[in-house]
């Protein structure tokens, strides 16, 4: 499952900010992509539409704890497995 939701994310990362996927590792820093809070919302907003979850987090909690692609996918993760 860890596979599956990195590469869905990185998919979506990518997408919003016209990259390649591939570019994109789990240590890949959101601030050096250049996301910011306007694109970090709506990449989570694909996110829980495509894994049926909701964020917990507002946009400012969300960017003070997602700071690369990898914490994306471990907060993915684990509202999947809390998902009921």
């Amino acid at each position: 499952m860890q596979e599956n939701v990195a590469e869905a994310a990185k998919k979506i990362i990518a997408e919003h900010l016209d990259r390649q996927p591939a570019s994109l590792t789990l240590e890949t820093q959101l601030d050096e992509l250049g996301v910011n809070s306007l694109q970090l919302t709506e990449i989570i907003m694909d996110l829980e539409d495509m894994f049926e979850i909701e964020f917990r987090e507002n946009t400012s909690e969300a960017w003070a704890s997602l700071k690369s692609v990898g914490d994306v996918v471990e907060a993915v993760q684990a509202m999947i497995v809390r998902k009921p």
